[in-house]
Formats: structure tokens, sequence, C-alpha cells
């Protein structure tokens, strides 16, 4: 195959997963009395970024952190070390365990495997495309491939000259592809970095004692880790030294193996520290850090430390940052046209409307907006909206609620008091609503909207009567005639009868929404916290869904869930809690997923239509949802 068929340059391809050599460990790091880094790290621990790890171990494992907890761990049963890894655009892990090449899905089921012939080794792999896979294969004579998982078929090779071609497993850990479509090998036995076109001409070369890994940089230079010699430097195309750090520049922390280097889109850079389990033992009272991040002055931010359960990485050699990365990129479902439905959200500060929409077939076919600032320069904020099955809508603002017709002409209107905030109406009928009104005191109001009378008033408890904002999100009407509140700012989710009393309680961290089902059940959803939760009568959860269940999906806050009829469960994933506005695009609004929490529908809709962050979603294609007629 010729070089000009290939088309590489994507940040999918050159996603990072790095290798690792078993030889070069400290013998005397685990017997050390020093301290192996301070006390007290810098940073916030597994919380600081999202990432994908892996690591050469004794174990073939690998983690996803998101969200500062471990959301998805395998243990891969082959023998060999995993050297490459990466949590590919799609969704799935491609790794090189030594002895082979495997493809998994997040479900743990393999889609795709190459062993390594005998008397070979392969420690880096890489997707080349959707269909294709390029490694290097260690042996005599060593190889660059590119094979088509499909077929099997290698589509393209050439020979990679070696130091010694009969010590195979000496001869590569790491090689990655540039945006040019060359690739650039660290020849960790010839101690040198070369970059080679893809019919195997070398196009530059430096030497590079001990390299182990080499990374290219956006801005043309190339970053390497030193392994055994424990440095990271970044050199230009002249071989030029422009930054370098040396484990000496933070003699607080032991360093043992440096394989691998990151560099951040902040200018920081990550520094792996690969501990060796074949010649060290780990001391559980004094053990290394796994990782630094250091600001371009070497000053470390972050310091990686995690050994014990249930957060137990094991050794570090791959550190993928999934801190822009969302979701897969092609997503389940049909996007817009997956269903009917009402929408809007709280809080959307990059602009100066607000605005509710209707999206039918796929399209948007009705919409209406609001100021962000109201007339005395107060933020609206759209955090409730339901469609009568007159077609009209109701909705609430923050500081008042409405109710307008498909010809938006506004029919019932509500202002709260100053002090106070509306974030819940619910229709009732085709003529009333209830209104939670945060306050001093908090009120729950059930008005008739052709007379404006109240009909029903409660004062619900609250903590804070004074700190009114996060008091009540949702508060609805069972279909007995009694009240499910969220109380947000008190934890708990309580159902009072028709005179106000509190008949059932149940205690749970950051109820947005409450929900009673058909079932009986109560479905809530937990915001901030991060879990949608279904529970009995008897305070039993029987169905729950956190990050631990979609780790491909970013979640950020859920601040509202609904049972569809087929048992499955959408969720609105509020993102606007992130002020960096710019990396909303990537973010899924919505999910769908199925009782056995498998996402069959993820939208994330912020250009034509801009739909905004989500946290209310009414589904029009549901049984007696609302009007078809909007």
């Amino acid at each position: 195959m010729k070089s000009t068929s290939f088309c590489v340059g994507t940040a999918a391809i050159l996603a990072p997963g790095f290798c690792a050599l078993l030889l070069c460990g400290d013998r005397a790091l685990a017997q050390s009395s020093s301290p192996q880094a301070p006390a007290v790290l810098p940073g916030k621990g597994l919380a600081q970024h999202d990432f994908f790890y892996a690591g050469e171990a004794k174990r073939e494992r690998m983690s996803i952190v998101r969200g500062g907890q471990v959301v998805w761990s395998y243990t891969h049963p082959g023998r060999g070390e995993i050297s490459d890894a990466v949590l590919e655009p799609n969704g799935n892990i491609l790794f090189a365990h030594q002895f082979g090449i495997t493809e998994i899905t997040l479900d743990k089921q393999v889609v795709w495997n190459f062993d390594a012939p005998p008397q070979t080794e392969i420690h880096t792999a890489q997707p080349l495309g959707a269909n294709s896979v390029w490694f290097i294969q260690n042996g005599n004579p060593a190889k660059f491939m590119v094979i088509d998982k499909a077929t099997g078929n290698i589509e393209h090779q050439f020979e990679l000259p070696v130091k010694n071609p009969n010590s195979v497993h000496g001869q590569f850990r790491q090689a990655r592809l540039t945006a040019a479509g060359t690739i650039l090998v660290a020849h960790m036995d010839s101690g040198k970095i070369v970059e080679y076109d893809l019919d195997g001409k070398a196009l530059w070369s430096r030497d590079a004692p001990s390299c182990w890994s080499a990374t290219p940089l956006a801005n043309g230079n190339i970053l390497i880790a030193g392994s055994g010699a424990k440095f990271v430097r970044e050199i230009n195309r002249q071989g030029e030294t422009v930054w370098e750090w040396i484990a000496a520049d933070t003699p607080e922390y032991k360093f043992s193996n440096v394989q691998i280097a990151t560099r951040l889109p902040n200018g920081n850079t990550i520094v792996n520290n690969w501990f060796n389990e074949w010649s060290d033992t780990l001391d559980p009272g004094n053990t290394p850090v796994q990782a630094i991040e250091v600001t371009p002055d070497k000053k470390v931010v972050w310091a990686l430390r995690s050994w014990s359960p249930p957060a137990d990485l094991g050794p570090s050699t791959t550190i993928q940052i999934l801190d822009d990365v969302y979701a897969p990129s092609v997503l389940p479902g049909k996007g817009l046209a997956q269903h009917s439905f009402l929408y809007t959200g709280e809080w959307d500060h990059r602009k100066k409307e607000q605005t509710v929409f209707v999206v039918r077939d796929g399209k948007v076919a009705w919409q209406h907006a609001i100021p962000t600032n109201d007339e005395q320069g107060v933020m609206q904020e759209l955090g409730d909206a339901t469609m009568r099955s007159n077609g009209n809508i109701v909705f609430c603002r923050k500081v008042g609620a409405t109710e307008i017709t498909p010809g938006k002409k506004i029919v019932w209107d509500i202002v709260a008091p100053k002090g106070a905030e509306i974030h819940s109406v619910q229709p009732i009928g085709t003529g009333k609503v209830l209104v939670m009104q945060n306050g001093k005191p908090a009120k729950l109001m059930l008005i008739d909207t052709v007379t404006g009378q109240t009909e029903k008033e409660l004062t619900l408890p609250v903590p804070k009567p004074d700190q009114p904002h996060l008091q009540f999100r949702r508060v609805r009407q069972t279909r007995d005639g009694a009240f499910l509140a969220a109380h947000l700012d008190d934890r708990k989710v309580v159902e009072y009868d028709a005179g106000g009393k509190a008949i059932w309680t149940y205690r749970v961290n950051g109820p947005w929404s409450a929900t009673r089902l058909k079932n009986g059940n109560t479905l809530i959803a937990g915001d901030w916290s991060g879990y949608v939760r279904e529970v009995n009568p008897q305070g039993e959860t029987v169905w729950e869904i956190t990050q631990k269940d979609v780790p491909d999906f970013k979640f950020f806050n859920l601040q509202t869930a609904n049972r569809l009829a087929n048992g499955n469960t959408v969720i609105c994933n509020w993102c606007a809690g992130n002020n960096k506005t710019e990396e909303w695009a990537d973010t899924v609004q919505v999910f769908e997923v199925t009782p056995e929490k498998k996402v069959v529908w993820a939208l994330s809709s912020w250009k034509d239509p801009d739909l905004g962050p989500a946290t209310s979603i009414q589904l029009l294609d549901e049984p007696g949802a609302a009007s078809p007629d909007l």
C-alpha cells in the first residue's frame, strides 16, 4: 500500500496510550525508609482529572476514572503486560499486551484480537480509522504493520532496524503517528528517536538514550520520556531542548521509571512513575506516586497516589486524560428524530434569551424565548415546563410562572414576590396549576388559572427560610392527591397528604426531582450527586444508574428523570455548572437508558438547533403525553 492512501491527523488517532519496560525498576524504591512523596499531596487526587489508566504489571488491569471514582475496571485474563492502551472514540478499548492486541467493549466483550507470532512481542498499537490497527511487532525482523480488523489482512508493513535482533523484548515500546502521516518511533534498544514515512524511509533522527516514548506535540516539537534515566524532554526539530524535567527538579517525589509524558492543553505536563512489580515489593505504608502534573516552571500541582481498594490502580504506564471526552464519537439513537419532545433548561448564561423548544420529526416545531434578565435585571431560569393536553405550555422562570398557547398568547401568569422564587409548576387538568414558591415561608399553592384564585395553600418546612434558592426544584401532585416534594436543601424526599402532613420520607443527597411511578415506587434524580434511583415505599433501592454504569458518557448534574411506558428511563444531564462554555458542545444533554442501563439514545444538540443545557424534557410521543397538534 502506498503511503498516500493513509489519511492521518485526527485527535482520535493521536489519543494517548503508552508502553512500559520491565528491566529498569529502582530496587531501592520499596525498601527505602525515606518518604516516597509528601504526606499531603497537591491537587484533588482522583478528582483532578477524568482519565483512562493502564500499566505494565503482573495483572493486566485497566480503569476509567470519572468524577473522582473508578467507574470501570477490567483485568485481562491473558499473559503478558499492557504497554499501550487507548479508549477509542467509539467507546471501545484497544490495548497491546506483549503477546497480542485486543479490542474490547466497555461491556468487556472481545470484538477483535490479534495474537503475536512466536518469538515476537507487541508493545504498541493504535487504531487507524475505524477498521484498521497499526502496531510494531518486536522480533527478528522487527516490523511496523497495519492490519484490517475485518479481514485479518496485513495492509502495509516495513521492517525496522534494531540494535539486537535476537533480543526482542527491549526493542520498542511506544510509537505514534504524526499529523503529517509519518510514524515517530522510540528505538529503546538503540537509544534514538526516528521518524519514518510509511514506506519505511527514515526522515529525521535524534539520539535519545533510555527513550521509552516519543509523542508529537501540536507545536511540532517532540516530547520524550526517558525511562530509567528519569527525564522528560521537549525537543524541536533541530534537536534542541526547549524544556526539560528531571527527577531532581521535584526531589520530594521518588521516581523509579518514567515511561510516558502527556502535554495538557494548559501547558502542564503529566509525568508517570512506573513501579516495577517484578523487581520491587510495594510498601503499603510508603507508596510512591503514580504520576505528577507539573507546570512549565516545574511546580507540582497534582500528584496521583492510588494503591488501595476500591481504587487500586496499580503501576502506571498509560494515562489518557478524558477531561474533554464526554461521549463516544457516534451517539446511539436518532438524534432529534428519536422522540417528539418539549425541552428547556436552566441558566444558559451564554445567551441574552432563555428558550423553550418543541421538537417534532427531528426539527424545532415551536419555540418561545424570554429575556435572560427581567425588567429589574434579575436572572430568569427556565427550570420546569409541561405541555397540557390542549397544547398550552406551562413553565416557570424563577421570578414567576406562565401559561402560553401554541399561538404564543399568555393566558396566565404569576410573579413571585420579592425574595421568593418559583422553580416548580405542574399543570393539573386543563385549568389549574400546582406552584411551589420557595421563600419565607415556602408555599405550595394550587391555583385556578381561569379565575386566578388560590384553591389550596400549604406551608412546607425548610431548614433555611432566608435562603430560598435551593429549597425546592420539583414538587408534584400524585394520582391520589398527595404531594411529593424533593427538598433539595434538606436532603430528603417527602410525601405530604392533602392537608400537609408528612406521610413518607426518604433521606438522600441532592434530590433535585422526585416522581411517583405507576408501580408505586419513586424515581429520584440526584443532581450533583450523580444518580437516578428508583426506591420502593419501604425506601429500598430497586433500580439505580450512576456514572459507573455508563463510563463512556460524562455525567454532570442529573436533574430530572422520566420513566417511559417501555420501561426505559430518560435523564436530563445539565452541564451549565461548567463555566467553560466552549466545552458544552461536546456534552450529551439527554440520555435514554434501558432497565439494563444500556444507552439507546443520547442527545447532543448544540448547533442548528442549539437547545442549550437540559433541565426538563417531556416526551410527546408517550401515551397520553399531550396534544399532538403543536
